[in-house]
Formats: C-alpha cells, structure tokens, sequence
C-alpha cells in the first residue's frame, strides 16, 4: 500500500495553485480519445491522492467543451458528451487539444470557431496544451505564429509547408512558449501531464500518479522539454550547462568545473541555474541521476548497490535515502512496482 505524506512545501504549492482548477478538453470529429481520457484519468488520480490526506482542497473542475451540444464521434466510433458548448464555457486555466487520426485538415478547418475561442481563452490567461496533429487547429488560427511547436512525426513535412510562420521544432517531443505547449505524441503528452501535476500538486503526488500510468513508457523525461529536469526556461547559458551534465550524469562532478564549462563564475551559475530551472545544479543532478536509475531498475536484475554504482553513487545507504525522498518509494519497493505494472501491460 503506498502512503502519501504531503510535505510543508508541496502544501504550500498547492494552495498557491487552488486558483487554477478548471480543465477543459476540446472535442471534435476523428480525435483520439486516448488524448482525452488519458489525462483526464491522471488529474483525477492526483485530486484522489489528496483527499486520501483529507486536505480541504477544493476538487477540479473537469469538463468537455465542442462547438455543438450532444455527442461527438472520435476515432473507432468512441463517442464522449460535450458538457458545454463554446459559448457556455468561460475562464478555463488548461485547455486540452487532442490529436487526431489520419489527415487532420478536413477536420480542423471546420472547428475555427473552436479555434477562435481557444485564441479568446488563451488571452484572458488559459495554458494550451496541444497534442499530435491537434496542433494543427492552434497553427490555423495563427495562435503559434512566431512560436516553436511540435506535431506529430508523420505530419511534420506537410505542417512546415502549411505553416512557415510556425518554428517547427521537430528534435523536441514537448515545446513550450507564452502559456502553449505542444506534445508530439500520446506519450508525450504523458509526460507533460506528470510535469503539469507535480507543478500544481507537488512532487509526491506527481511521482504515485507517474508510477501507476507511466511506467510501461520507455520515458526519456530529460530529452522531451528544452529544459529537461526542472522547469521550462530559454536561458541559453544554463540549456548549454544542462546539455553539458547530460553526458556526465553518472561521473563524479565538480561544481566549479561544471561552472567552467560554460564560463560562468559558480556564485553565478547557482542563482542563474536556480532561477531558471527552479532547482539548484546538484538538486538538477540528483533528479537526473535518481530518474536514470529508475530506468536501470525497470529494465535490470542488478541489486541496489550496483544500481547505485552505475548511478553515480557509491554509498548505497546514501542512495536509498536519496531515492525515496524524490520518489517517495524506496529502490526495491519502486522496483516491485515496475515490475508489476509491465506485467499487467502485457
């Protein structure tokens, strides 16, 4: 049974958070459900998390938006009731864009007064979240005009002829800018909600929901965003420090040589890679190292202190401890876990 103890911080982020508490997902003809269900599930998953503590968190507002009331076929005839149309729903915080099966122009070019309130939200304040070829239905209405983006792999030859305005970035899964993100696949998206839900609810929360929906993804969490670990940011000096560690995770690091490598003094380099990832460097490298052995874990039959090794630990004790403070769990209960859940996927 796992046990969730909410820390002082994670409370205190959430309670600076209540505020955004209205998720929305756009339906339309052809979309695949799973971009609708699939974070639906996890947001709900995460609420349930908090009222286990018994927290006086008011509950999320989830609902369905199309442009017209009743039901809306997706793709393999799976239907999904619009709880309100456009023009009922106002001040979402998150809009969902679902992708979409096989061409998605037909579709799209007939949802522009769905794109056209999305673009009204997205001005009052709403974060987009757009996935696969449900990124088209942004690029239509000009909303990333200026702005990376990424879609499906399939479509990304068409959508840079279509959209020249757009900055197709297409070595990215997740891009983000100005409130609008854009997840290239289902898995993706995934990640991104985990990301979202330890945002707004804390790591703990993020880390039980990651292990019941996430594991059966080979995830590569720190190739996915421009930023990696820790928040979004575009600053280039710590993106270069980031792409420099990422190649040397599990080797002893020096703090004033990691400095170095990008020509900035360490005082510096500390409060510029705090501002900009919300994590100090060795925090960053710790999250990185612990998500590395995760993976070694899922994927190995090796103990714990030789996954400690391989992980750039060599005090094992140190390791579990680290472990279990990131992701709740400790090493051989995460293992079993994995282990159990891969099981249940085949």
């Amino acid at each position: 049974m796992t046990i969730l103890t909410i820390s002082c911080g994670d409370l205190a982020n959430m309670v600076a958070n209540l505020a955004m508490s209205k998720i929305v997902f756009a339906l339309y003809p052809k979309a695949l459900v799973t971009g609708i269900s699939g974070p639906m599930e996890m947001f709900q998953a995460a609420e349930q998390l908090l009222r286990l503590q018994k927290l006086s968190i008011p509950p999320s507002i989830v609902q369905t938006v199309s442009l017209e009331a009743g039901w809306v076929e997706g793709v393999g005839g799976l239907k999904v009731m619009a709880d309100l149309t456009v023009d009922q729903c106002d001040h979402p915080d998150f809009i969902f864009i679902p992708p979409l099966w096989g061409n998605p122009l037909p579709t799209i070019r007939t949802q522009q007064g769905l794109a056209q309130w999305i673009r009204e939200m997205h001005q009052a304040g709403a974060t987009v979240i757009a996935t696969g070829t449900g990124v088209c239905l942004l690029a239509e209405c000009g909303l990333l005009n200026g702005k990376p983006a990424t879609t499906h792999w399939f479509f990304f030859d068409r959508f840079r002829k279509l959209y020249p305005e757009v900055e197709l970035n297409v070595h990215k899964f997740i891009t983000y800018q100005d409130g609008i993100y854009c997840a290239g696949s289902i898995n993706a998206l995934t990640d991104l909600v985990i990301f979202l839900i330890k945002q707004h609810y804390g790591t703990k929360v993020s880390g039980i929901v990651e292990q019941h929906f996430s594991h059966e993804i080979n995830r590569t969490f720190d190739a996915q965003f421009f930023s990696g670990e820790g928040q979004l940011h575009h600053d280039e000096d710590i993106i270069r420090a980031q792409d420099w560690i990422n190649g040397r995770w599990n080797q002893e690091v020096v703090l004033s040589e990691w400095a170095r490598a990008i020509d900035m003094p360490v005082r510096t380099f500390n409060r510029r890679f705090l501002k900009a990832t919300g994590m100090t460097p060795i925090e960053y490298l710790q999250a990185m190292r612990i998500r590395m052995a995760m993976d070694i874990l899922r994927d190995s039959n090796l103990n714990v202190t030789e996954v400690s090794e391989l992980s750039g630990y060599r005090d094992s004790g140190y390791f579990t401890r680290l472990f279990k403070k990131i992701s709740g769990v400790s090493p051989a209960e995460y293992r079993k876990i994995v282990r159990s859940k891969l099981f249940m996927a085949e």
